[in-house]
């Protein structure tokens, strides 16, 4: 499931890595090789992006399947349990059924052999009863007593019989009760068996997910410093440029207010500790700023701390920065001159006014501007 984008990206990667940016060629052609790498390393990142992005979805999949598994396992154990309380009501009704068997067996013994006894004497067993009354009444009280044992008898016989009934007849509700929460069960264990191979499926496709991950970042890393070798041949190139020349001009013509030094200060907007790595010039919103010297723009654009800024290259690995302005005059490989308009005063970026931060770079190292001005 690994995106073919992502592959497609991985192959060009490969492909500059195996023609790597050697040392020499223009600036322009450079700071190209650099665009370039820079847009890979953006894709780069989408792509780790996108892969996080999915591996965050999976792992909550995965989580929804473990929640699943616990609650079917849960209800597993449940039905367990009651399958569990049948058998055992199951064994009761069959002890109890064996009881009323051994009774009934008992009782039927007891009655064939008052019968076979009846049989043998015919009923001269009861009539001998009843001849040795003492009188009338005793003799009916003896009839009514024998009726009774007879009638107890039947009575007793029917009773056993009809439990005997009634507890078979629960064994085989409870039966049919247990057959159900075995296909019950099965069912469960079924899905069981379903989740915890769906689980297993996406905790592999995770793993992938995080190799590839891994791979991006890695490939990542070797176009960063691809991008590094690239900004050290860009130096290298600038410093082989001979110096425009002469001294600095000032970049604000009229203006001179300086309201931050170049060195240590707390961050304006932060309140941080940090280094200022330029000097900041008040003007009004709109005024022309100006090259410092002769030289190329290697860079006009925007970043998030300088806003609209330009760099202008002088030769002889110096530089010159201007920062958050309100417009940009010149552009990125354009021939400038000394004293010539390139932007315009603007508070953009990490800006508390209008203002221009201007930088001066040696060999790409900030450097105190004043001290050209000295």
């Amino acid at each position: 499931m690994f995106k073919k984008s992502v592959i497609y990206t991985l192959i060009a990667i490969t492909v500059l890595s195996i023609f790597p940016v050697t040392a020499g060629g223009s600036i322009a052609d450079l700071q190209y090789k650099q665009k370039q790498v820079e847009n890979q390393i953006k894709e780069l990142r989408n792509q780790a992006d996108e892969l996080k992005n999915e591996k965050r979805s999976i792992e909550s999949e995965i989580k929804i399947l473990d929640n699943e598994l616990r609650a079917l396992t849960l209800e597993t154990e449940q039905y367990e349990m009651q399958k569990q309380e049948i058998s055992m009501k199951i064994a009761e009704s069959e002890q109890k059924i064996l009881e009323l068997t051994d009774e009934i067996d008992k009782n039927n013994k007891t009655l064939e052999d008052r019968l076979r006894v009846m049989y043998k004497n015919g009923t001269a067993g009861y009539m001998e009863v009843i001849l040795n009354s003492e009188n009338l009444i005793d003799a009916l009280t003896r009839i009514d007593m024998i009726q009774l044992i007879v009638e107890s008898d039947v009575d007793l016989l029917k009773s056993i019989g009809e439990q005997k009934v009634q507890v078979e007849q629960i064994k085989e509700d409870q039966e049919i009760k247990r057959m159900e929460l075995t296909a019950v069960i099965n069912n469960l264990n079924v899905k069981q068996n379903e989740v915890v191979i769906a689980s297993r499926s996406k905790e592999n496709y995770m793993t992938s997910l995080q190799g590839n991950i891994e791979e991006i970042q890695r490939q990542e890393a070797a176009m960063e410093e691809q991008s590094k070798q690239i900004e050290r041949d860009i130096l290298a190139a600038q410093r082989a440029v001979e110096y425009a020349g002469g001294e600095l001009a000032w970049p604000v013509p009229g203006h001179t207010r300086i309201t931050s030094e170049f060195g240590g200060r707390p961050h304006p907007i932060t309140g941080v500790w940090s280094t200022h790595g330029g000097t900041d010039i008040a003007a009004p919103y709109g005024t022309p700023i100006v090259s410092a010297n002769d030289g190329v723009v290697i860079y006009a654009g925007y970043h998030y701390s300088y806003g609209n800024y330009i760099i202008v290259d002088h030769g002889g690995g110096i530089a010159t920065l201007y920062g958050h302005c309100s417009k940009l005059l010149a552009s990125k490989g354009q021939a400038v001159s000394r004293g010539e308009s390139i932007a315009l005063i603007g508070s953009t970026g990490e800006s508390t006014g209008n203002h221009l931060h201007y930088e001066v770079r040696v060999n790409g190292v900030r450097k105190n501007p004043m001290s050209y001005y000295e």
